[in-house]
C-alpha cells in the first residue's frame, strides 16, 4: 500500500525542483527522529505531513537562491517500513538502536529553465534510485549511511554519511546540529557537475566541456529547530551551510558568474502528526 502512496507523491514537473529540494527535504527528515521521536501508534501505522518553505539555490552549486514551497511527508508502518519524504525504507536488520536494509528513493531532478546558465544544456531527468542503507538512532543523536544507485543508463552511484546529535533542549523548543558527506562515482559526478562535448556546443553561456570524476562533492552543516506546538503539531526551522569540493566544485557550472562553491539554504515549516 505504501509504494503507490509514493509514486502518486512524485510533482508532475518534479524535475523543475532540482537536487537542492531534494537536500532540503531529506536534511528536514534526518533530525525528526531526534527532535520528534515519540510516536502515535494507530494499529501500527503512524502519518506526519506538512509543509514548509525555504530559500535555496537554484541548482547545487548556483549562487542565485530562489523562494520553494516544500511538501513534508513521513509515514511508518509497525517498526520497519518508513517514508521519509520520497525515500522508502526497509529495516530488515533491527537490533535495539541499530537498523539496516534495502531503500527507494525518488531523486529529483534539474531543469535548464532553473537558471539562465543551464540553458541549452541537457536537462537531468528525475529518476528512482535503488539501494541499502545503515542507521544507528538514539534519542539524542543519529549516525547513518546509505548507498544509491539510479535507476537509468549512466546515472550512477552515490554514499551519504549522516550524523547528528541534540545540542539544546529546554521545555518546547529543541535543537539538532548534524553533519552531512556525499560521494559521487564517475558517472554520478559527471550527471550532476560534468559538461558534455553536446552541451558545450549548445551552451547559450559557452560553458565549455568538463568531465567531472568520482570523489566527494559536498559536506554540509545543518542545525535543525522544533518548536512543541501540542502533542502533535511542531513548528520547524532549518539552517544549513556547506561548500563543494573536488570535481563539483571546479565544475564550470560551479566556477561560472552564476555560480558559487558555498551553498546555504533557510527554511521553516510545519509538520502534524495524525
Amino acid at each position: 500500500m505504501l509504494l503507490p502512496i509514493l509514486l502518486l507523491a512524485q510533482p508532475a514537473k518534479a524535475q523543475t525542483f532540482g537536487d537542492s529540494f531534494a537536500n532540503i527535504i531529506e536534511t528536514m527528515h534526518s533530525g525528526l527522529d531526534s527532535l520528534w521521536p515519540d510516536a502515535l501508534e494507530v494499529e501500527g501505522l503512524t502519518f506526519r505531513a506538512g509543509l514548509g518553505a525555504g530559500i535555496i539555490p537554484d541548482y547545487v552549486g548556483a549562487d542565485d537562491y530562489g523562494f520553494r514551497v516544500l511538501p513534508l511527508l513521513e509515514i511508518r508502518y509497525g517498526e520497519r517500513l518508513r517514508i521519509d519524504g520520497g525515500m522508502l525504507t526497509y529495516a530488515a536488520i533491527k537490533e535495539g538502536n541499530f537498523e539496516a536494509g534495502p531503500l527507494l528513493n525518488l531523486a529529483f531532478g534539474r531543469s535548464a529553465d532553473r537558471n539562465p546558465i543551464l540553458r541549452g544544456i541537457r536537462d537531468i531527468d528525475t529518476v528512482f534510485e535503488t539501494g541499502a542503507f545503515a542507521r544507528y538512532r538514539t534519542r539524542a543523536g543519529l549516525a547513518s549511511i546509505d548507498f544509491r544507485q539510479a535507476l537509468g543508463d549512466g546515472l550512477g552511484q552515490s554514499v551519504r554519511l549522516t550524523a547528528g546529535h541534540g545540542i539544546y533542549q529546554k521545555e518546547k523548543f529543541a535543537a539538532i546540529a548534524a553533519v552531512r558527506a556525499r560521494w559521487l562515482s564517475n558517472k554520478g559526478m559527471q550527471r550532476n557537475f560534468g559538461i558534455t562535448q553536446e552541451d558545450a556546443a549548445t551552451s547559450e553561456f559557452g560553458l565549455p566541456a568538463f568531465e567531472a570524476r568520482s570523489g566527494v562533492s559536498d559536506v554540509n552543516l545543518n542545525v535543525i529547530g522544533s518548536y512543541q506546538l501540542s502533542d502533535r503539531a511542531r513548528f520547524l526551522g532549518l539552517v544549513s551551510v556547506g561548500h563543494l569540493f573536488g570535481d563539483a566544485a571546479d565544475s564550470p557550472l560551479v566556477q561560472g558568474p552564476n555560480g558559487s562553491t558555498f551553498q546555504t539554504t533557510v527554511g521553516f515549516g510545519f509538520m502534524t502528526q495524525f
